[in-house]
């Protein structure tokens, strides 16, 4: 399977989909967020013309003009599809109900011109449920007027208005005469009610429109557990009907950002947040808790180690976020997902499936691990027990922390982390990055252990704290924060953007504090020069010195970090220097306007931005990056709000 891009996502935390320009349906995860991928191919398609005498076109050709955006503060995603010969327009509108595990499309197929149209639009399908291929079935249920494949515990259907032929097929060979994909190019289904095997399907709506005239088509793309819940939840959604199902849908998604807070920023900013809260929302997996870093979209580990897990550290970030945002809850459930899901050693693993369990890593062994996210954990596990939780829950969360920290007191030497896995997953050392979260983390423990009434042992981890910070920023060149030591012992020179983390996430230092600030200072202008790229007429930061993934492209998150610490800098300053404050300020804007700029079609903020000529954008919708959007407006609207 191929690398593939997605424009746009939908989903309410049951299910999650993401979709192409054209509306193809690119990924459909179910029964979790991140397994299983059960799509290999769904796409729309339209034949105009008498079955056998016409022109078949799929959504994605050349002769149509596309355009894809939300339609407000929603999740709900309209796709325009324009073909000039005959007039005629598709739109497609693409939601997740809040409570259903169905994506539900409404296809509305406009005449826009002056003669009789006549043809077909369809959908096909060629789905590995389970993502296993082979050892599946499909049916046309007629009594229940919808279309079922189904493989174990996986039933995936498609119900909603009738449709007027179908053909069930086998996609050994998609060219092949078994396949229901070669049996719609004439513009006709065989009506062929099931198969076996490695299976696929189409449906197709007949069109006979006047000039003006439309069709309109509601399909229901259903995931369930067996036949009998399917059958159910078909007949729910079409008893709810199209237009219920959508007012759920903006009622739901109204009533989760009225939670945030009124910012004082642009209108645009204001979409943008919204977005990215919506965004993050959909990469929460209601069962388990667990947040994914950004919809899979590399299955096969193609061009990248996949996307589609849970690493903690992106994940106590952006509960950090919402935390801050309003939306506490987050927060505490990752707090016990960490509890749940801490390994026998009292470490965290580099990322896991959403239920906590092991994902394929490169990241375990004793020399290797990433220990910036046990502090990340750690912190996000006091933060929770400040919040003074229940008696049960309050033991195994401490139990937790105390677990944590034993690992990592067991891990620091002369004031360093031993040799561990930096940020970026790339290099072996000891790292600015992760011994200010380590610091931090035992400054955290340490408070926690004040208040649970042992002062001893909260003045040695608020010392063991201490020495770490400080010999962190003994590092300092008197110019910028190289990236740590190297295996060796040797300082690592390399100009890296995780070194901005002794801000934010870890703020070692004080910016209050006119010295350490001009050090925050002149590290942020190091990394500006050395690392900033160009893309047009803007620019960017790549992610450090070297980087070699993808080329060394720009890094969105990493762009969006620098504008989040130029913001601080420039609150920090306001009184004492407005001239300078003024100048962070506009590097803020220009870096959020440009990540703003190379984020998807419809607004999505992804991993990394430039990759030309393969694809503009990587990983989206990205939840650190929506993450630290969301902080930069924090930030600019406490800054403009004086």
């Amino acid at each position: 399977m191929a690398v593939y891009l997605p424009t746009a996502a939908v989903g309410n935390g049951k299910i999650l989909a993401t979709l192409g320009g054209a509306g193809e349906m690119m990924t459909f995860f179910y029964p979790r967020l991140d397994f299983a991928q059960n799509v290999r191919e769904s796409l729309p398609a339209l034949y105009v013309g008498d079955p056998g005498h016409g022109v078949f076109h799929w959504t994605f050709d050349a002769a149509f003009r596309r355009r894809q955006f939300y339609l407000g503060d929603t999740g709900i995603l309209r796709t325009e599809l324009e073909l000039a010969t005959p007039p005629l327009v598709i739109e497609l509108e693409d939601f997740c109900p809040p409570e259903a595990t169905a994506l539900v499309r409404r296809v509305r197929v406009r005449n826009v011109g002056d003669a009789h149209l006549r043809g077909a639009y369809f959908h096909y399908c060629y789905l590995a449920l389970g993502e296993v291929q082979g050892k599946q079935a499909v049916r046309w249920d007629a009594t229940q007027g919808h279309l079922l494949q189904y493989f174990r515990d996986i039933v995936f259907s498609v119900g909603g208005t009738p449709p007027d032929m179908w053909r069930c097929g086998r996609s050994l060979d998609q060219n092949s005469p078994a396949s229901a994909k070669s049996d719609m190019y004439d513009g006709h289904l065989n009506g062929q009610p099931e198969d076996i095997g490695q299976v696929d399907f189409a449906l197709g709506y007949r069109l006979d429109l006047a000039p003006r005239a439309e069709r309109v088509i509601d399909q229901f793309f259903c995931g369930e557990m067996n036949s009998k819940r399917s059958s159910r939840h078909q007949r729910e959604l079409r008893e709810r009907g199209f237009a219920a199902l959508r007012q759920d849908t903006e009622q739901d998604d109204a009533a989760w950002l009225a939670r945030a807070p009124r910012l004082n920023v642009s209108a645009p900013y204001q979409r943008a947040y919204a977005r990215a809260l919506l965004s993050i929302r959909q990469l929460v997996d209601r069962r388990t808790h667990g947040m994914l870093a950004a919809p899979e979209f590399d299955p096969n580990y193609e061009r990248s180690g996949g996307y589609g897990y849970c690493w903690p550290r992106d994940a106590s970030a952006v509960v950090d976020t919402l935390h801050a945002a309003g939306y506490p809850e987050y927060l505490d459930r990752m707090a016990d997902w960490y509890a749940e899901h801490q390994l026998s050693d009292g470490v965290w693993a580099q990322r896991y499936w959403l239920d906590g369990r092991l994902a394929a890593s490169w990241a375990l062994r004793e020399d290797f691990l990433q220990l910036d996210q046990c502090g990340a954990a750690i912190l996000t596990l006091g933060h929770a027990l400040a919040e003074a939780p229940e008696a049960p829950r309050h033991a195994k969360l401490l139990h937790a922390l105390r677990q944590g920290v034993q690992a990592i007191v067991s891990r620091v030497e002369d004031n360093w982390n031993l040799q561990a896995c930096d940020l970026w997953e790339t290099y072996c050392g000891t790292f600015v990055y992760t011994n200010a979260a380590l610091a931090c983390a035992l400054a955290a423990a340490g408070e926690v252990e004040a208040r649970e009434g042992d002062p001893a042992r909260a003045a040695l981890l608020a010392q063991y704290a201490a020495e770490l910070r400080q010999r962190t920023l003994d590092l300092y060149t008197g110019e910028y924060f190289p990236r740590g030591r190297r295996a060796d012992g040797h300082v690592d020179l390399s100009v890296d953007t995780a070194t901005l983390g002794l801000v934010t996430p870890f703020p070692l230092v004080d910016l209050s504090d006119p010295q350490q600030r001009a050090q925050v200072d002149g590290n942020l202008a190091t990394i500006v020069r050395r690392l900033g790229q160009g893309l047009g007429s803007t620019w960017g930061l790549r992610r450090f010195e070297g980087d070699g993934y993808l080329n060394g492209v720009i890094g969105c998150v990493n762009t969006l970090w620098a504008a989040q610490v130029s913001l601080k800098l420039a609150r920090a300053e306001q009184r004492e220097d407005p001239e300078r404050s003024a100048q962070h300020r506009r590097w803020a804007v220009d870096w959020l306007d440009f990540c703003l700029a190379h984020a998807t079609p419809t607004g999505l903020l992804p991993e990394l931005i430039g990759l030309y000529p393969d694809a503009a954008y990587w990983a989206a919708p990205h939840a650190w990056a929506s993450a630290l959007f969301m902080d930069c407006m924090h930030e600019l609207s406490a800054l403009d709000a004086g």
